[in-house]
């Protein structure tokens, strides 16, 4: 029988109430600025990515140097992302 716990099964379901957020905050222009939907999009997927790399990537379990430069990665395209994204 197959068992639905553990790490893997609790990333996937805060990856996809991330997803279905970002969906919702992008859809609905009324309530936020979109300047300020499209941070929070662009914040959620940095966040997003960096899971997808530590847990099903298993930079976990990677030597520390490979996970901060991964880390260190995910933030430097994200804040590139995000100035790119205030200035236009």
């Amino acid at each position: 029988m197959i068992s639905f716990s553990g790490r893997p099964v609790l990333i996937w379901v805060i990856l996809v109430a991330a997803t279905l957020l970002s969906y919702l905050t992008w859809i609905n222009p009324a309530i936020l600025n979109p300047s300020i939907a499209g941070s929070i999009v662009m914040l959620m997927a940095m966040a997003k990515a960096w899971l997808i790399g530590m847990h099903f990537m298993e930079l976990r379990a990677a030597v520390r140097p490979l996970r901060l430069a991964y880390s260190v990665w995910v933030l430097v395209v994200g804040v590139v992302l995000l100035v790119m994204l205030d200035v236009s």
